[in-house]
């Protein structure tokens, strides 16, 4: 069974969203380590309401990003390097998960958005894969999981890009910013291995 036609109508755009009254705010604190701008200056402590709703709906997509990569390890007969794609995805939204945290913690913001699941209504969601999806997708195996794996991971990235796309649209903070700019062509890039590792995708 093929899930593309569901998830990718989920893809989201973030415009319309904020935390607050819209209006730029500045961090309380410096970041540990503090983060250094390509000329070795202190990176820019300000930020809006776009990039701290950036930065909080990323964390979750990556916390839910290696939940799916992790389905692969279950699955003994899959493919090297299908493995090891899922491995380094797991390692790097890790890391990212980590960054994003504690940029949010520096700035005294919460780790996560609002729990109203009205909250994201009016740009069409939060950008996480169904839960429905992945539990179907844990009791598959052989061809037919990598099949629905792939089409799942696929959608789940180009849900990051669209978030990030609109941080690049919407967003203050330069440094989040570029990380946005990082999250847009490392998806794009997976997802062209993805595809390359199924044919016909």
């Amino acid at each position: 069974m093929k899930f593309r036609l569901i998830l990718v109508a989920g893809l989201v755009a973030l415009a319309g969203c904020g935390t607050g009254d819209g209006s730029p705010s500045t961090a309380g604190a410096p970041l540990s380590p503090v983060p250094q701008s390509a000329t070795g200056a202190p990176a820019s402590a300000e930020y809006n309401d776009a990039d701290v709703m950036f930065l909080q709906m990323m964390a979750a997509h990556n916390d839910q990003g290696v939940e799916i990569v992790k389905l692969v390890h279950a699955k003994q007969a899959q493919q090297q390097p299908l493995k090891d794609l899922a491995a380094a995805i797991e390692a790097t939204q890790q890391s990212e998960t980590s960054d994003l945290r504690n940029r949010l913690k520096a700035w005294g913001k919460p780790e996560t958005g609002s729990v109203d699941p009205h909250a994201h209504h009016h740009h069409g969601g939060d950008g996480l894969t169904d839960k429905g999806l992945l539990e179907a997708l844990s009791k598959k195996d052989g061809p037919e999981f990598t099949l629905d794996f792939v089409d799942i991971l696929v959608a789940h990235q180009h849900n990051g890009v669209a978030l990030a796309r609109t941080e690049l649209k919407d967003g203050k903070n330069p440094d989040s910013k570029a990380f946005a700019q990082r999250v847009v062509d490392s998806r794009t890039g997976e997802v062209q291995q993805l595809r390359a590792l199924v044919p016909g995708q």
